[in-house]
């Protein structure tokens, strides 16, 4: 029997569940926010190319719309991702099942390839259509004193096929990554591998990267043009992604050796299992916050009325909010895909008596501390980076107010998407039998 027929069979046996729906949706999600940021990308071309902006402003903010571009791609990257882990977590019993029946490897392999891709494009469509419903609005804001037209926003139709592309192909990558376990034997379902340590030259890289900022930039050893500045700021921002994680484990260690409550010692103890994982929720939001720090100093900097140091601020201010949304999804699908991925220790600590409230407790502060170290840590790194100018940063409130509810208000909505998770909890633990 072909795998085809196999995975029809499946897919008319089972029916589309509510997981099917969220991966569509996670996908949705990454295609829309992808085609919203090369929109705005395509925007600042257009207005370069066509001269209606000055050459040297023109091209700095293009620039700058690169680097805005490449803080929200690992989000995007990361959604995929957890849409991919969401859709394999209800159906890996079922393939390793069938390798158990006799279905080949590669037969395996085609039918979760073939629900990756089906979830994706769905996810690609409606995707398309919510970047075009969004582009209206988006066109209201105003960068280079003049506001966006929707024709800017819309790129080339290349672009389209080349972001659905992306999407498709990522997953198909995460789609072969997560049938890992099931190809171990056909019982890889029920094994458990330990995640890999994190590593101290993690600490390294982003002390050289800081290192480097500080000495070409802060202290001005070498005097570097604008674009060099962009670039190593760009680079510091990144690689906060290399010391996230092992400040998000190395804090969860100590909140467990110190917890009082059950649902915050197996938090903590999830965390610490899981670093990588649990920055990959906050990660992006992260990143955003801290490069919203350093943009909200421009305001402050430049002369009354630069339009320039009005672009940055507002662009930072749209990076941040595209992360938060994205990071309010990535934490509803990813916690959802985790609660699937544990059914077992929920039926487990069901049967030995813990209250369901207590493992909903558990799910809230598996987000929450990350979240808050992974933000929190970003915004004072930002603040330490920009210390020399700081005097001088407070001298515009309202540049630093704004950043600062922009990210309390990432969080918040963030915390809010994961009570989406909880629901499952009841669901799973009191199943009678693997789903």
């Amino acid at each position: 029997m072909t795998a085809v027929r196999l995975w029809w069979r499946l897919l008319r046996a089972t029916g589309p569940r509510a997981t099917d729906v969220l991966s569509a949706t996670a996908f949705a999600f990454a295609t829309a926010a992808l085609l919203a940021v090369l929109g705005g990308v395509n925007a600042f071309r257009v207005r370069l190319e066509t001269g209606v902006v000055d050459p040297a402003d023109g091209g700095f903010i293009l620039t700058l719309a690169f680097v805005a571009a490449a803080l929200l791609l690992p989000a995007v990257w990361t959604l995929a991702q957890a849409a991919v882990r969401l859709a394999i977590a209800r159906r890996d019993d079922r393939l390793a099942a069938l390798r158990l029946a006799g279905a080949t490897r590669g037969q395996v392999t085609a039918m979760a390839l073939f629900d990756a891709v089906a979830q994706a494009l769905v996810g690609v469509l409606v995707g398309a259509m919510l970047a075009l419903a969004v582009t209206p609005g988006i066109a209201r804001i105003e960068f280079q004193g003049i506001p966006f037209t929707v024709g800017e926003l819309l790129p080339p139709a290349w672009v389209w096929i080349a972001a659905a592309g992306a999407v498709v192909g990522i997953a198909l990558v995460a789609a072969l990554a997560s049938l890992q376990r099931v190809h171990v034997t056909p019982l890889g379902v029920a094994q458990r591998v330990a995640e890999k340590r994190l590593s101290l030259w993690r600490v390294a890289g982003f002390g050289l990267a800081v290192a480097a900022y500080v000495a070409l930039v802060v202290l001005d050893l070498i005097p570097v043009e604008m674009s060099v500045m962009i670039v190593l700021l760009s680079i510091v921002v990144l690689s906060y992604a290399l010391i996230g994680p092992l400040a998000i484990q190395g804090i969860a260690w100590l909140v467990a050796k110190g917890a009082q409550r059950p649902a915050t010692l197996l938090a903590a103890r999830r965390v610490v299992d899981d670093p990588r994982g649990a920055f990959n929720v906050v990660g992006a939001m992260a990143i955003a916050v801290m490069a919203g720090g350093f943009a909200s100093l421009a305001p402050a900097m430049a002369a009354p009325g630069d339009a320039l140091a009005t672009d940055m601020a507002t662009g930072a201010a749209l990076t941040i909010a595209i992360a938060g949304v994205l990071g309010a999804v990535l934490a509803g699908i990813a916690q959802s895909a985790k609660v699937l991925d544990q059914r077992r220790e929920h039926q487990a600590m069901h049967r030995m008596g813990i209250d369901l409230q207590v493992m909903r407790g558990a799910i809230v502060r598996q987000v929450t501390l990350p979240l808050l170290v992974g933000v929190g840590g970003a915004a004072g790194l930002a603040l330490v980076l920009i210390l020399p100018s700081f005097m001088i940063w407070m001298q515009s409130p309202s540049s630093v107010l704004t950043w600062a509810l922009m990210a309390a208000g990432a969080v918040v909505v963030t915390l809010g998407a994961t009570a989406c998770a909880l629901p499952l909890v009841r669901r799973v633990a009191t199943e009678t039998a693997a789903a």
